[in-house]
């Protein structure tokens, strides 16, 4: 790849135009568009400059001046959101022929405005790949409806009595052999389906989950169906069902959540999507999977794709907080030496501390969000693919483990990100047009939907807990597809490791914080395990004995800033680790 610098005439990556921050830029000591080359690849940076070039152009994304009503402001994204779907960016295969394309469609669509990314994800993304994943052949005529809008979905599993808890989703869903036909029902308000995306207005069709119980009154557990929700024509209910919108929210008021009951809702019985579990005319319940576990786990499976693009959606979040930030305080001058020019705020060290750790961060959860993406295609092929080997079972169990882990460490950093950049710019940061409020706004959903982070983490917790169990119990090693817990397997060594460091210079290596990293985990997992196992002995039940071994401090710890380098070579060696991590 030849060098391209600063007067090259490549209209993949244009000479910036001249203006406030030239001279900021003139300084850089690395050339940006071999970087971006780098980072993005020319294909993936031409097909962003489609999307961006697309939406510019057209009239109908111009952000119009002053606020809009919300109805008004959701008649817009739905349209804007077809219009999406008119330039033709994604095709169906392309879901998983080209999952970088899905990522980065969305990524850029919010970067515009992410009611409008949330909307166009929900349809495609989550409805879209919860009837691709879960279902069958015989579901895969939903697909080109899709995309071309002929109905539109939504997710629902979230009632207003249950989130988390998804084992106990009270919606049910009785098979009546005599018509072949899937009972919906909603018992009472408590089990009416909530804070469901898209439902609000738009959706003609919902992945709905409900308790499935066969003739003989035995429940088999949470399944998903296809169930049609309104007339795609008319945009009416259909019988039985009562649909509506929850209402204004903090933030993207341009997507419409709603919720829905069901009274009685017949649909056909092949709209059950029976990747895992199946009836069959009859009433006899058929499934390949044996375990209990591992069959929640299949059904509920597209969660994961939900948690791991919002992993990535709050990226983009911070990316845009932090370029905001850094392009202000390079151009916003104060204060300087008597009778010189004052100095533009970002070359005082203090500034620098507040801002570049959130850079630093942003490029490394960009690529460990885009690398889990990559991963968890390759689960779904072998999903595809009915491949049911043991490595496939512990490559979704490891998936489900870090996107549980890695949903709240994205969502929580952009969240402080954001305030801390908003902080950075001073008074000029509480201006509305600077965008640094709808992005906090906007970002705070991920935090909490596709599983409250403080309770997602408690999910990867027990995951690696279950892996010390079984190496203490049956010998086995603690090895996994992805090897992110390989270095377990030698965690008693690990924690007798000591930081022999002398100076600032000792630490910039990056195995020192790899180190670091690998030590706490190993002693925070030990803690764990040994009052786990106190509190079993003691007489609490597993309920019990995991709710009493919840940590206390975890929020002051995730909350807690870092301290300031008190000594010039402390800062240096700081600012060094963070321009290396960039």
């Amino acid at each position: 790849m030849a060098p391209l610098g600063e007067g090259s005439d490549d209209p993949l990556l244009p000479d910036l135009p001249r203006g406030p921050l030239h001279a900021a830029r003139a300084r850089a000591s690395f050339p940006w568009k071999e970087l971006a080359l780098f980072w993005e690849g020319p294909d993936m940076l031409r097909f962003k400059k489609n999307i961006f070039s697309a939406l510019e152009n057209d009239p109908l994304f111009a952000h119009p001046p002053g606020s809009l009503s919300l109805e008004k402001y959701r008649e817009l994204n739905f349209l804007r959101c077809k219009r999406v779907f008119e330039y033709d960016f994604l095709r169906v295969e392309d879901l998983l022929g080209s999952p970088q394309r899905v990522l980065a469609l969305i990524q850029c669509l919010g970067m515009y405005d992410w009611s409008l990314a949330t909307k166009f994800f929900l349809h495609t993304l989550t409805f879209g790949s919860a009837i691709y994943n879960s279902g069958s052949e015989r579901h895969f005529k939903y697909l080109p409806k899709i995309f071309n809008m002929e109905i539109f979905g939504c997710f629902a599993l979230t009632e207003v009595s249950h989130g988390s808890n998804t084992k106990a989703m009270r919606t049910t869903a009785h098979y009546d052999p005599t018509t072949e036909e899937i009972i919906i029902h909603s018992p009472d308000f408590e089990a009416a389906k909530f804070w469901v995306g898209n439902m609000g207005k738009t959706a003609t069709h919902a992945v709905v989950f409900a308790q499935l119980y066969t003739p003989g009154g035995q429940c088999h557990g949470l399944h998903p169906f296809v169930v049609q929700i309104r007339d795609p024509k008319t945009l009416l209910p259909m019988p039985g069902v009562m649909v509506g919108d929850i209402g204004k929210k903090l933030g993207q008021n341009g997507l419409d959540n709603g919720f829905a009951m069901f009274h009685k809702v017949r649909i056909p019985r092949q709209d059950l999507l029976n990747r895992s579990g199946d009836i069959t005319p009859e009433g006899t319940y058929v499934t390949h999977v044996k375990d209990a576990r591992q069959h929640f786990s299949e059904s509920l499976g597209s969660l994961s794709s939900g948690r791991v693009a919002i992993a990535g959606m709050s990226v983009v979040n911070l990316k845009l907080a932090v370029s905001i930030a850094l392009r202000f305080s390079a151009t916003r001058r104060q204060f300087g030496p008597a009778d010189e020019e004052e100095a533009p705020v970002l070359e005082y060290p203090m500034q620098q501390w507040r801002l570049l750790p959130y850079l630093a961060a942003a490029y490394a959860l960009d690529h460990f969000s885009k690398s889990l993406f990559l991963d968890l295609v390759e689960l779904q092929q072998g999903l595809l693919g009915k491949d049911r080997s043991a490595r496939q079972a512990e490559l979704g169990r490891e998936i489900h483990a870090l996107a549980s882990a890695g949903k709240p460490l994205a969502s929580w950093t952009a969240q402080r990100g954001i305030q801390e950049c908003r902080e950075a710019c001073g008074g000029h940061g509480y201006l509305a047009m600077n965008r640094l409020g709808d992005l906090r706004d906007d970002n705070d959903p991920n935090c909490t939907y596709e599983g409250d982070n403080n309770v997602l983490l408690q999910q990867t917790s027990n995951y690696l807990l279950g892996l010390l169990v079984r190496r203490d119990q049956g010998g086995a090693r603690i090895e996994s597809p992805l090897k992110t817990v390989d270095f377990l397997e030698a965690y008693p060594n690990i924690l007798g490791h000591r930081f022999e460091g002398c100076s600032p210079e000792d630490c910039l290596n990056s195995s020192v914080p790899l180190a670091a990293y690998e030590w706490l985990v190993c002693y925070l997992l030990r803690e764990s395990y040994q009052k786990l196992n106190q509190e079993k002995q003691s007489g609490s039940n597993d309920f019990e004995a995991r709710n009493n071994c919840q940590p206390k401090t975890p929020k002051r710890w995730r909350t807690q800033r870092p301290p300031v380098p008190t000594t010039s070579a402390s800062r240096r060696a700081a600012q060094k680790v963070t321009t290396g991590l960039v």
